[in-house]
């Protein structure tokens, strides 16, 4: 099978799952996962062979069981877009939380920037490193949790050295978004390349996926306020259909790119911290409640994308996701595993 993928050959969602699977039980030397990566990366991976990498990742993670019956979304995107920003999708999860969705936030220490989504959360005062049980209970009965990759997906130990030696995006930049081992039915998935919206809009359907949007913006893995974003929307129907849309068409005010820049995890949680009480720079908070909004048209709190944002920045002028944060932050350390 190797020697296929390095002659240029296409894989079948089957066997790039046992490909993958290989992979993520260090069936594979070190030579071979690089010269996999890199042959993946130079010819590039088609729809079938990430649905199938994705699948072996997730048969591999640490699930997490949710009990909640209703629609639950994902707001994890891909990063790797090399431009340091505020954390919106992480604040963004709090605002769509409290306006009624129920959130399962997959993410990781920060890699191209300073602060991921684990880094400001823990700023912010939350324990990332609780239990499932735990994340299946606060997202039941507080609507939302933080699923903490570094914790549920064991087998990437055999992936991460070569990561970090071959120091170039690899397929596995886009599978971390694709594998919460919540199994969230719905996504908001920012990625690093516009080109790439509507592919991961089909894998996502491949996956399983009720309902999801796919973004990129202004060269952000998110939504933008300073200029025009690509958006791949995956339908109840399974259709997928790709569109662009402004900032102004969204409900929110143009800013330039500068405006949300971020630096490090606690200059990343005050400006969080900010905005879930109503206040902060309006860049800060128009740029989170596209994410938000987002998040409430997935989880059909809204009716489109536009009414979905101005959902959001009623919860965030309401101070509302500032107390969530709050009592999230107090079930977290109750639920997390004494100091040793």
């Amino acid at each position: 099978m190797l020697a296929r993928v390095f002659d240029g050959e296409r894989l079948d969602a089957e066997e790039a799952r046992g490909v993958m699977g290989r992979l993520m039980d260090g069936e594979l030397s070190a030579v071979q996962a690089a010269a996999l990566l890199a042959a993946l990366r130079t010819r590039g991976e088609t729809v079938d062979e990430i649905v199938g990498f994705a699948r072996a990742m997730r048969e591999r993670a640490v699930r997490v069981p949710i009990t909640w019956e209703g629609p639950v979304v994902d707001t994890c995107g891909t990063g790797g877009t090399g431009v340091s920003t505020i954390n919106v999708s992480t604040t963004a999860m709090f605002v769509a939380a409290a306006g009624g969705v129920r959130v399962a936030k997959h993410g990781n220490r920060g890699v191209t920037k300073r602060s991921g989504s684990a880094d400001v959360l823990e700023a912010l005062g939350v324990r990332v490193d609780i239990p499932p049980e735990a994340v299946s209970e606060a997202i039941a009965t507080l609507g939302v949790g933080f699923v903490f990759a570094r914790h549920h997906h064991p087998a990437m130990r055999f992936v991460a050295p070569i990561r970090a030696d071959l120091q170039a995006r690899t397929v596995f930049n886009n599978l971390g978004p694709l594998t919460n081992p919540a199994d969230a039915r719905r996504h908001l998935m920012g990625v690093y390349d516009a080109a790439h919206t509507e592919m991961l809009a089909e894998v996502l359907r491949g996956l399983g996926l009720e309902r999801a949007l796919v973004v990129h913006g202004d060269g952000l893995d998110d939504l933008a306020v300073s200029g025009e974003s690509v958006v791949s929307e995956l339908a109840r129907d399974g259709s997928v259909h790709t569109r662009r849309v402004t900032p102004e068409e969204l409900g929110v005010e143009r800013a330039p790119r500068d405006a949300i820049a971020g630096g490090g995890p606690d200059e990343n949680a005050a400006a969080a911290r900010a905005v879930l009480a109503g206040r902060g720079p309006r860049a800060h908070r128009d740029v989170v409640a596209l994410a938000a909004g987002a998040a409430l048209y997935l989880a059909d709190a809204a009716d489109d994308l536009p009414l979905g944002v101005t959902h959001a920045l009623d919860v965030i002028a309401s101070g509302a996701g500032l107390e969530l944060l709050e009592r999230y932050a107090a079930f977290t350390r109750r639920a997390a595993p004494a100091a040793t």
